[in-house]
């Protein structure tokens, strides 16, 4: 009967410590899934851990069963969360010595006033039980009060230059865990240990998520700017393309006159000449890119132009993009950014290889972008581009905010550097086609 209601105990232990494990992710993390496939997970994680433990005791048994939980909890974090690793390590690490000195300290702590021993108290089932479902439901509530006062971050994942140590403080705390669990003569002294690093962790992983905080808040307003950057040069195109069209229209009715005046007096030489002059003049001033939609438009040639003056020879190829439905600041962010850094890179190379292939081309509710340039060795770590400039958080960030937008609509995207050339593909798809 006993070893039936401690296994009891053992199974509810495991549901509750898994049910306070997901409320302190909701806490920390954004959730990957919320439907049935989250119920699947929670139930597959409760069986699997509950088997575990009761097959696993005694000695060596019970690091190893310590080492699984943590384990089974990171999984579990990780097929439900949205979470970096070294966040996810940290947090799962903690929160499961958070939980265990918790328990320890509050069976500690009932001994000392009731004046039992070890195993009075734990033979004393009644009282044991109540302590046991009063120590869980008390860590529910707290973890249920941080859920409500604090909201998840995503953060991503770029990795940032505070992970190594991110990762030292988790390894300390399951050192001294597996200390407790290996010599148990000792347990008591190496529990105030653990306990001096729950509060040392606590701190810790507050500290770290602020600072996560300020870097996405700092993306943030890069973002901001960036969008207002290319909002206003679409606006400067626009009204460049508007006064130039008016000029030429201005310009267009004089020419038209006197070519008229040249005819009407029979000097055809003369019209002839003038004609030619007018032609050439009107093809500098024949848009370079013409899309059908405006907003495109105005970032096409504004880059075409811009590279021109700087040697740059970009090649276009577009088709009819006027059905396109994606929102217009999205779609030349992605687009300006994308020939901003390709026409970076180009600048470093010699005159002769400097040249972007930009492609354009919308069917069948599919917007697909390629970009292609010539550019000095480029090395990609983690999806990620290396660099060794001060500050790697602007280095590549327009290209980090391209992901970021191509990431908002699910479109999938790639970029390699292959050949001496860096090449970006996207197929971004048009929902609202």
């Amino acid at each position: 009967m006993v070893e039936l209601w401690g296994s009891a105990l053992s199974l509810v232990g495991s549901i509750l410590s898994i049910g306070i494990e997901l409320i302190l992710c909701d806490a920390f993390f954004p959730r990957k899934n919320c439907g049935r496939r989250y119920g699947l997970w929670t139930a597959a994680a409760i069986a699997i851990g509950f088997v575990f433990s009761t097959l696993v005791g005694g000695g060596y048994g019970y690091a190893c069963k310590m080492l699984f939980e943590v384990a089974l909890y990171f999984v579990l974090c990780a097929a439900l969360y949205q979470s970096r690793w070294d966040r996810r390590l940290f947090f799962v690490v903690t929160s499961y010595a958070v939980l265990y000195s918790f328990s320890y300290w509050g069976d500690v702590l009932c001994m000392s006033l009731l004046g039992l021993t070890y195993g009075e108290y734990v033979w004393n089932i009644p009282l044991y039980s109540a302590v046991f479902f009063l120590r869980l439901l008390a860590l529910a509530a707290a973890a249920l009060a941080l859920r409500k006062r604090h909201p998840p971050l995503s953060v991503g994942g770029q990795a940032r230059a505070w992970v190594p140590l991110s990762a030292v403080f988790p390894l300390a705390t399951l050192l001294v865990l597996w200390q407790i669990y290996t010599f148990p003569g000792e347990q008591h002294l190496w529990q105030i240990c653990l306990l001096i690093l729950d509060v040392v962790d606590v701190t810790a992983l507050l500290l770290l998520d602020h600072l996560e905080q300020s870097a996405a808040g700092r993306e943030q307003l890069l973002a901001a700017a960036e969008r207002a950057r290319v909002q206003d040069e679409n606006i400067q195109a626009l009204s460049q393309a508007y006064a130039g069209q008016r000029k030429m229209t201005h310009d267009y009715r004089a020419q038209l006159a006197t070519l008229s005046a040249l005819l009407d007096q029979g000097d055809l030489a003369q019209a002839r000449a003038f004609l030619a002059e007018m032609k050439a003049r009107q093809s500098e001033r024949i848009l370079l890119v013409n899309t059908r939609n405006a907003a495109i438009d105005a970032v096409l040639n504004q880059k075409g132009y811009a590279g021109r003056c700087q040697g740059i020879d970009l090649r276009f190829r577009v088709n009819d993009l006027s059905a396109l439905q994606l929102p217009r600041v999205d779609v030349t962010i992605v687009l300006g950014n994308l020939i901003d850094n390709a026409m970076e890179a180009c600048r470093r190379m010699p005159e002769a290889e400097r040249w972007v292939s930009v492609q354009v081309l919308y069917s069948r509710g599919m917007l697909s972008l390629c970009v292609i340039n010539p550019s000095p060795p480029v090395q990609i770590v983690g999806g990620q581009i290396a660099t060794t400039k001060p500050d790697p958080l602007l280095h590549g960030y327009g290209l980090r905010n391209v992901g970021d937008i191509l990431e908002k609509y699910q479109a999938e995207y790639s970029f390699s550097y292959e050949d001496g050339r860096f090449i970006f593909t996207a197929g971004w798809p048009d929902a609202n086609a």
